[in-house]
């Protein structure tokens, strides 16, 4: 291979010119984001119910949920957590399972079930894919809705001309938003006329619950067309749940509206949300796997601003939090630390080769190892994340490492196909045999399971296209490409003397070099154990510097929520 590549500069040129050009394209394309993306065979389940003991979370939710689930194909076991208003279910899942497949079954199970469960929970049930919380991702985005409504018209503006925009973006994988109110209805109903004439209070409740009705009919056929058929009765109004029929004792049928008197109320789940002393719903925006954290930021933005001007007076949408202003000041951060790097290798190996040729070529190789790692990692669909890109960051030494190894040899041999190839033959041994063993460290990934598989796999396969792309450009690219010096030396004749002498005197006083040596360790590594701290991060993820001050009121329960509001206003004009 290297001969027949030495005898082809024209072929070798043209294929690494090509190979640039792809990587450059391939890199541009690389889904960004600041964590690997985490696949794990296993599922979370959740469900709550405000108000409820853990004894009746585990009979009426946990439960049947657990038996709903276990039936599935591919479930291997369910592990649960009652507590008090909440139930959660982890659904761990035969390793060569479909998880997209398992994840659908398991949705169209919790449909089925959702009637069985307590009123109070049937919409609280929420099926997603389960991760580790120190592998947890941020939300890609958190957008502020502010306005001068109530929690309840906030969540409805909010929830009816804001979320499904968001959620129809390429790359948005849910969103959850936090604060507001549920809108509901209450029903006064005087408790001696229903018993005066017969009726139960229930058929009230389950009048009001039955008056939503949606559900599939069939499939209609009109030649080559198709047409599902369904019902859908929901109640637009209080006055359209005024006329809803309530059948009493002896067929007699009477309308809501005559039993009960029924007014719209807001449920915030014991809880107010404000900012800035004005009500709010804070929607976070979760990137799908393998999404591009930059460019879907980018377009929820332009989404954002172009909702904005269709809202209601007052109502405002800001976006708070933004992952991928972070992640690109992080990525031009590392462009920049890394053409300083490039610099910084060209102005030594300029020193040291003295020759600007021999220098640019190294570099040259370097980039085209470079070029097919960014495409390996796209071709294999593995992100461009921190790790990735830090498993790339540590092969890049090893690329000029082996080019400038390469180049070296050849410069003692002439300058023809046969000799160049002769020496990559003779120096290839040597390349391998240092790139081998710097991919050793590689070997423990093999025995990771679970999370830690998950999360450091993509460094792992990032460092081995680096370290094979640069065993291949400095054993084929260079000698093909390169020069040879017919035997010149760098020139540093001096600096070579003065090595020599140096090496002289350490070896004829070997016994004293291996006491220093064995002293300086040993105190190098007392000060390691001593004075290095553990455990302290600092600053380090952004923010380590920001003050906060937080203030807090606790209410007795009970507490009447008007005086609640009152409190916190009061807290807030006093701080903000």
């Amino acid at each position: 291979m290297i001969r027949w590549a030495a005898s082809r500069p024209a072929v070798v040129w043209a294929f690494a010119a090509g190979l640039t050009i792809a990587g450059a394209m391939a890199f541009t394309r690389l889904p960004l984001a600041t964590r690997t993306t985490v696949d794990l065979p296993r599922i979370g389940v959740s469900a709550s119910w405000r108000g409820a003991s853990p004894e009746l979370i585990e009979t009426y939710l946990t439960s049947p949920i657990e038996s709903a689930v276990q039936g599935i194909h591919g479930v291997r076991k369910t592990s649960s957590t009652s507590s008090s208003d909440q139930a959660s279910v982890t659904v761990e899942l035969d390793p060569e399972a479909d998880i997209t497949m398992a994840r659908l079954a398991i949705l169209e199970r919790m449909e089925t079930l959702r009637r069985d469960l307590p009123d109070a929970a049937q919409s609280t049930i929420n099926v997603s894919n389960w991760v580790p919380e120190e592998l947890d991702q941020q939300p890609l985005m958190e957008v502020n809705v502010t306005g001068p409504y109530t929690p309840g018209a906030l969540q409805r503006i909010s929830k009816d001309q804001v979320q499904p925009r968001l959620e129809a973006l390429a790359g948005i994988a849910g969103i959850q938003a936090n604060g507001g109110a549920e809108n509901g209805v209450l029903l006064s109903y005087d408790p001696s006329r229903l018993r005066q004439l017969g009726i139960d209070p229930w058929l009230l409740v389950r009048a009001v619950a039955e008056a939503k009705v949606v559900e599939a009919l069939g499939v209609t056929h009109d030649g080559a067309t198709e047409r599902h058929v369904t019902l859908r009765d929901v109640p637009h109004a209080i006055e359209d749940l005024e006329r809803l029929p309530v059948r009493g004792p002896g067929g007699q049928v009477f309308a809501l509206g005559q039993l009960a008197a029924i007014h719209p109320e807001e449920d915030s789940r014991g809880a107010f949300y404000r900012l800035n002393g004005q009500t709010a719903v804070t929607l976070s925006l979760q990137r799908q796997a393998g999404a591009d954290a930059i460019k879907t930021a980018a377009a929820a933005r332009a989404v954002i601003a172009q909702i904005g001007k269709t809202l209601p007076r007052g109502v405002r949408l800001r976006v708070e939090r933004d992952e991928s202003v972070d992640l690109n000041k992080e990525l031009n951060n590392l462009l920049l630390r890394g053409a300083i790097a490039f610099a910084s290798v060209l102005l030594v190996m300029m020193l040291t080769l003295r020759e600007i040729r021999r220098s640019l070529l190294v570099l040259g190789s370097a980039v085209v190892a470079i070029a097919g790692t960014a495409l390996g990692l796209y071709l294999f669909k593995i992100p461009a994340n921190l790790l990735t890109l830090a498993g790339l960051a540590m092969g890049i030494g090893i690329l000029v490492q082996n080019g400038l190894v390469v180049v070296e040899r050849m410069r003692m041999v002439p300058d023809t196909p046969e000799a160049r190839a002769a020496a990559g033959a003779a120096i290839g041994p040597a390349v391998l045999g240092a790139t081998l063993t710097t991919a050793v460290v590689l070997f423990p990934f093999l025995y990771l399971q679970g999370d830690a598989r998950a999360a450091f796999m993509p460094f792992a396969a990032a460092f081995t296209l680096a370290l094979f792309w640069s065993v291949v450009t400095a054993l084929v690219l260079v000698p093909a490409v390169g020069q040879g010096g017919g035997g010149r030396s760098a020139g540093w004749r001096r600096l070579f003397h003065a090595y020599e002498r140096t090496s002289f005197h350490l070896l004829r006083w070997r016994w004293v070099t291996i006491t220093m040596t064995v002293v300086l360790v040993g105190v190098l590594t007392w000060g390691f154990v001593k004075k290095v701290p553990r455990n302290s991060w600092g600053g380090y993820w952004g923010g380590g510097d920001r003050a906060t001050v937080s203030a807090g009121v606790t209410f007795p329960r009970g507490s009447d929520p008007a005086d609640v509001e009152r409190i916190i206003s009061e807290l807030e004009a006093v701080s903000v």
